[in-house]
């Protein structure tokens, strides 16, 4: 195994450990037993580590790349169509400049 493909298993484990989804399963029948109104990460630290790398996932850029572009800038498409990060307040302040 090349040392690139174990530093890509390492961080792997670090954002999804193993037995995270056994510890949330564990956490469900805890509160539907008990009632508890713990959080699970407070409890598996495990989950922590998930809810944190979904977290990051949120902070993700925007999509780029050249047939994004190709397509953006087709003609005879679907006008009504915007990508989710694009308002029609954007499109406004483009055209003013």
């Amino acid at each position: 195994m090349p040392y690139s493909e174990l530093l890509k298993w390492v961080n792997y484990f670090k954002i999804r450990p193993i037995g995270w989804r056994e510890d949330y399963r564990t956490f469900l029948q805890m509160t539907s037993i008990s009632g508890s109104k713990e959080k699970p990460e407070n409890i598996f630290p495990s989950i922590k580590a998930v809810l944190n790398s979904d977290k990051d996932k949120e902070k993700a850029p925007l999509p780029k790349g050249l047939w994004l572009e190709k397509m953006m800038a087709a003609k005879g498409g679907d006008h009504k169509w915007k990508p989710f990060w694009e308002t029609d307040d954007d499109k406004s302040s483009n055209n003013e400049s």
